[in-house]
């Protein structure tokens, strides 16, 4: 495959070498700082004047990838100010050009003998690819140093000639931009200028490539001039050359089922150009989307946990589905079976979208003004990631000739979490033409809304991810209260019984604002004001927005509770409820934030997911965590096993007490899994595959129910959890009974087998490859199932000889048997883990080589995802992966398997493994950089983060894929970092897109950031005790605070594999 610029009808590659290759051209920069600073400061000493210093824009404008004698001409001149000439020798205290060029050569050289200058491992990479392919290549420099350069970095045995400021200077060639140099490069490897391409970052350097009619001319954009790259002629512009990779994942799986992934999507978000403005922290529209509506709602949620606001805009339109969404609020609905079974799930329960308050509808003579309606002079939409708002201004012109300009702000409180607030200002810019009175006031109403809508829309696909429909009265009206501009309103659900109570009041200037009317109906209730607005006048609404739900809550209470809600965050006013959201937001990213240097748009997908795990799980204390959060209705609104796998390793090691929510909200779930163990006939308990209220409600038992390995999860998680925060309380009080109970179930639903020796063996069960159900002794099922096991047993032991009092309450309340620990410890040490000896594997299941392998081949990418394209009974028979399955046991459980072996998984399992699933690729990446496989890890890893970005699995419009975007933190800390948990060992290793990542951890009290750059890496413990850890396996080392430890090394991954230990 050829990487996205083909290389097809080129015959060499001619790069320049500051900027492009390496990181030099930063040292050229301070050289030449320092340099015109000396001599500025004479000057002005000497003329009594005030120059202005050199600065970065006067590098780029003025003399990078000059040659020296001109870079100093063209920036004096820039001042005014003229020198002679000199001559090239001339003593660098002379005040002459090329006295002064002589000065900025010895600072270089100083600069130099730092040690900083670094290739870029992207570039590397992509000479490498270059050269593979055939092509010959050249270094094209205006430096006199180049040679000393190549050489330090140790890149010059990858450049068949080298045309410098040297050969400038011997042979009387022009500098850039005069094609000069480039043509003598190519002339010396053979090659035509319109075989050729060039590789420039500065602009003299892709002008000189232009004028030398060279066949292709890439800009590389790492000083924010990308548009300036182009108009000086640039055919195509990248932040760094690893964009322009192969995918080399795609060349692995020639006929495999990757081929199918929507490369194109990811390469658009994180290469050449995105669909969103690059910016590490925001996510930035430019311009309206009508047709792309669902997405963009989906995208630019704002959420805490608690409340989820979809992105839609407060005008209404355009629209596809506008919601608020609680965590847990929910409909029931009976589960009707054509022909029904003992012990199948028979409630359903699906999310149900809320009152919607966030609706400000404009009108201009009763009219409705918003994006449709209006000719849209200036547009930008933009989610703040640091601070958590949505923000948006639109400039319009109105068919009468009015101007308006809306700028709106919108966020859910963390601060508080009942809370959301939307800030509208209205501008009047022009009035139109031909009014009576220049400057006199235009009328305008605003009408402020909160909608109660259907629950949800038909789906005609029948594709299984999305919710069904409900009744449209599975939201009934249950109490209602106007008070001058105050609307609380009460609803209460048909079946299930829960109440919500939703309020909302505003803050307004009456001077520009007058009430009219407060109007409730059935579906909405109206706050509607009257505008009297001068051009150039601001008018300013802000809307308080409260909602709370419970099922034992009387309504009359609960309204209540949502206006003191209001009343408490408006008595402290706008700001202040501003500034408490944002300093909570601060402190998230101070434990949270991961640092990609080296990509921005690698940056912002990175922090979009780290954003997208904080609106799903801040302020969700109590209840669970949706799959798609409070972005979207997809899944029905269930919590699966995405928490304890994917969501928790990431709150564990940056938000203990997030976490420690989430787990007792699955051990206040316990009676409701004892009764469902009860149903299928196992002893102790048994967790719902996907519920919301704790009981099981997936119909389909065959990849819900018999996916028993939702238990041994949970008791993962816990274990997780305590060993790395010390939490031993929440073990002892509330987790050794979970243990207890999730052993038992393990205990009757497995037996020994005599026909394995012995061996403990569980027949019927799914693990979580959902194209491989109800089979014996799936590998990931049967080794989770040991880990509760033997956790359990341990647990039991550790409260009998440490905590008795703890222990005989345990004993008292689970009614625990002596024997039984020990049972447990017996099973997981006879536990049978599957592996065919000829094939040299371990086997998902005892019957997986049996089954046929899927014509990968002969699949189109349109027959993807199979679930949505063939019977499951086709899929069944087949040796075909939805997700990863023993890989995934690899990577939880590393430890269990030889390294050799997890090489030998992910060999096998690789290519088998469809991606259908977005939890796939995340922990393919963790696999393949386990296995040494750095490039291939580093495509996976980009798959992950392009998910909802691109929309790679095509329906982002039913919400975000919270456990990706974990996924993605896993990738990261656990793939590149080489991190592992249970051994605290790190073997970290930079992508090729990367200069450095940087990213904290918190274990057993400490905060320890982990920093991975080219040459270097550090540790350091910002707060809490020393932290004792492993790098790469075999150096202990102990870092305090202040305190650091570095092991200087080669981190890079140049060539895909393991090249520093």
């Amino acid at each position: 495959m050829r990487s996205p610029v083909t290389l097809d009808g080129f015959d060499a590659v001619l790069f320049d070498l500051d900027g492009v290759l390496t990181t030099t051209a930063a040292l050229h920069e301070a050289a030449w700082r320092s340099t015109f600073d000396t001599f500025l400061d004479e000057w002005d000493a000497t003329h009594g004047t005030s120059t202005a210093r050199f600065d970065a824009a006067d590098y780029a404008g003025h003399v990078d990838g000059k040659a020296r004698q001109d870079g100093v001409r063209d920036f004096l001149a820039a001042r005014g100010i003229t020198l002679p000439p000199g001559t090239p020798d001339e003593p660098s205290s002379t005040r002459t050009v090329r006295g002064l060029g002589n000065l900025k050569q010895e600072r270089f050289v100083a600069e130099l003998a730092t040690g900083r200058a670094e290739a870029f491992p992207g570039s590397i990479a992509w000479v490498r690819e270059v050269r593979e392919a055939g092509l010959k290549t050249a270094v094209v420099s205006s430096s006199q140093n180049c040679a000393e350069i190549l050489e330090r970095v140790g890149i010059s045995n990858l450049f068949d000639t080298r045309v410098d400021g040297q050969t400038a200077l011997e042979q009387n060639l022009p500098g850039k931009p005069a094609p000069d140099m480039f043509l003598a490069a190519a002339d010396l490897l053979g090659a035509q200028p319109a075989r050729c391409v060039v590789v420039e970052d500065a602009l003299v350097g892709v002008a000189a490539g232009r004028a030398g009619d060279f066949g292709l001319v890439i800009g590389v954009d790492r000083a924010g001039q990308a548009g300036a790259l182009a108009e000086h002629g640039a055919d195509l512009v990248v932040e760094d050359l690893s964009e322009l990779l192969a995918d080399v994942t795609e060349e692995v799986h020639r006929s495999g089922p990757r081929a199918h992934r929507l490369r194109a999507a990811a390469r658009r978000i994180l290469a050449t150009g995105a669909e969103h403005v690059t910016d590490p922290w925001r996510l930035v529209e430019r311009s309206p989307s009508p047709g792309d509506t669902g997405r963009t709602e989906s995208l630019f949620t704002v959420s805490n946990g608690y409340i989820g606001i979809r992105g839609g805009h407060e005008e209404g339109e355009p629209a596809c589905r506008p919601a608020t969404l609680l965590n847990g609020f929910h409909e029931t609905w009976p589960i009707v079976y054509p022909e029904p079974a003992y012990g199948l799930a028979s409630t359903g329960q699906t999310v149900v979208p809320v009152p919607d308050a966030t609706g400000i509808r404009l009108l201009v003579d009763e009219e409705p003004v918003n994006i449709v309606t209006t000719e849209v002079r200036e547009y930008e939409r933009t989610l703040n990631m640091a601070d958590g708002t949505l923000r948006r201004s639109v400039t319009s012109q109105l068919p009468g000739g009015l101007t308006i300009k809306i700028d709106s702000l919108r966020f859910v409180s963390l601060s508080h979490r009942h809370l959301a607030c939307v800030r509208y200002d209205l501008t009047i810019l022009h009035a139109p033409q031909g009014q009576a009175e220049p400057g006199a006031p235009t009328d305008l109403i605003l009408s402020s809304e909160m909608v109660t809508r259907p629950p949800v829309v038909t789906d005609p696909t029948g594709d299984p991810r999305r919710t069904r429909s409900l009744a449209e009265d599975a939201l009934r009206p249950d109490g209602e209260q106007a008070d001058g501009v105050r609307v609380t309103r009460v609803y209460r659900t048909a079946n299930s019984g829960l109440a919500v109570a939703a309020a909302m009041d505003h803050s307004f200037d009456p001077a520009t604002l007058t009430h009219l009317r407060t109007r409730i109906e059935q579906d909405r209730a109206y706050v509607v004001f009257a505008v009297r607005a001068a051009p150039g006048q601001t008018v300013t609404l802000t809307k308080w927005l409260a909602y709370h739900h419970d099922d034992a809550v009387a309504s009359g209470t609960l309204a209540d509770r949502a206006e003191v809600t209001l009343y408490r965050a408006m008595s402290s006013g706008y700001s202040a409820a501003l500034q408490e959201h944002e300093k909570e937001m601060a402190a998230f990213w101070a434990d949270s934030d991961v640092e990609w240097s080296g990509s921005l748009t690698a940056q912002q997908a990175l922090r979009f997911s780290l954003f997208t795990l904080l609106q799903g799980t801040a302020r969700s204390e109590g209840r669970g965590v949706p799959a798609k959060g409070q972005t979207g209705t997809g899944y029905e609104g269930h919590y699966f096993w995405d928490t304890e796998i994917y969501l928790l390793p990431f709150l564990v090691h940056t938000h203990p007490p997030v976490a420690r929510s989430l787990l007792m909200h699955r051990i206040n779930a316990l009676p409701a899994a004892r009764e469902r163990a009860r149903q299928v006939s196992c002893d102790g308990a048994l967790f719902p595959w996907r519920t919301i209220n704790g009981d099981e409600a997936s119909p389909y038992y065959a990849a819900g129910t018999a996916q028993y390995h939702i238990n041994a999860d949970i008791a993962f998680a816990l274990g997780q959890y305590v060993r790395l925060t010390g939490d031993t309380d929440l073990l002892h009080r509330h987790g050794a009974e979970l243990l207890v109970q999730t052993a038992r179930m393990w205990a009757s639903l497995g037996f020994f087998s005599d026909r394995r020796d012995g061996q403990f063996v569980i027949h019927g069960v799914t693990g979580p490859d959902e194209y491989s159900t109800v089979v014996d002794n799936n590998l990931f099922t049967n080794l989770m199932a040991a880990e509760n096991l033997r956790s359990a047993a341990d647990a039991v032991a550790a409260l009998r000889s440490h905590d008795r009092d703890a222990y005989d309450q345990l004993v008292t309340r689970t009614a625990l048997a002596p024997g039984e620990p020990e049972r447990w410890r017996r099973a997981a040490e006879k536990m049978h883990i599957p592996h065919d000896d000829r094939a040299g594997v371990h086997l998902q299941d005892d019957g997986f080589l049996d089954r046929e392998p899927w014509d990968f081949a002969g699949t189109s990418a349109e027959k993807y995802p199979l679930l949505l394209n063939y019977h499951p009974l086709v899929i069944y028979r087949h040796q075909v992966i939805k997700q990863a399955d023993v890989v995934l046991a690899s990577v939880l459980l590393p430890e269990r398997f030889t390294a050799e072996q997890r090489r030998r998984i992910f060999a096998y399992y690789d290519p088998l493994t469809t991606g259908d699933s977005s939890l796939s690729e995340c922990i393919q990446a963790i696999a393949a950089a386990d296995a040494g496989k750095f490039r291939t890890a580093e495509e996976y890893l980009i798959d992950a983060l392009a998910v909802d970005l691109a929309d790679t699995a095509g329906n982002l419009r039913d919400g975000l894929h919270l456990a990706s975007a974990a996924g993605t933190w896993m990738a990261v800390v656990y793939g590149f970092g080489g991190y592992r948990w249970r051994t605290r060992d790190f073997s970290p290793m930079l992508p090729t897109r990367a200069q450095r990542i940087r990213f904290p951890l918190r274990i057993g009290g400490s905060k320890l950031e982990v920093t991975i750059e080219p040459r270097q890496v550090t540790y350091t413990v910002h707060s809490g005790g020393p932290v004792t850890a492993r790098h790469w396996g075999t150096t202990e080392f102990t870092a305090e605070a202040g305190r650091p430890v570095a092991f200087p090394g080669n981190y890079h991954t140049h060539d895909g594999s393991i090249d520093a230990r």
